[in-house]
């Protein structure tokens, strides 16, 4: 069983770059991620954020599924982002309005993509159907908290998953 908790989270602003997912191709997330590395993204957030993680989510850098108008529909915008910080002028960086809402928090550590898999298909076929919640209308995160990076080839992130008490 994967760890996970409930956390609620007022609405909150994030800033990076997005490119579209057109379905369950995992490998273009790690292209995505290695384009952004290569355009210097990342020490475009360095300079804006520094190490400090976001107050929301406690994370230093978030992958963001858009998913929020239909979580059903796997293709989406997918964004790599930071919390951005208050009075902070993002540059060129696209902004995006995260809604207040309740996540269920589960915990991924390993080699990345197939921890944070494994955690998002625990979350979706045994978790949310036993839940007594549903999806909900907002994005699905991974968040990449502070000392999470690797070790001995293993990562730690978060997946939060968006949730709401079934009607």
């Amino acid at each position: 069983m994967i760890n996970h908790r409930i956390v609620e989270r007022p609405a909150f602003e994030v800033a990076g770059r997005k490119t579209w997912i057109s379905g369950q191709d995992n490998e273009l997330f790690g292209r995505f991620w290695g384009q952004c590395q290569a355009e210097g993204l990342f020490q475009v957030f360095q300079h804006l954020r520094g190490s400090q993680p976001g107050p929301q989510t406690n994370g230093t850098v978030l992958g963001v599924s858009c998913v929020e108008q239909d979580p059903a529909n796997r293709a989406f915008y997918y964004m790599i982002a930071i919390e951005l910080p208050s009075g902070a002028a993002p540059g060129d960086l696209e902004r995006y309005q995260v809604p207040a809402c309740q996540w269920a928090v589960f915990e991924s550590k390993g080699k990345m993509p197939n921890a944070l898999v494994a955690s998002e298909i625990y979350a979706f076929t045994q978790w949310l159907p036993a839940s007594g919640f549903v999806h909900a209308h907002a994005p699905e995160m991974e968040v990449y908290p502070p000392g999470g990076g690797e070790q001995d080839g293993d990562v730690y992130c978060e997946f939060w998953l968006p949730i709401t008490v079934k009607a």
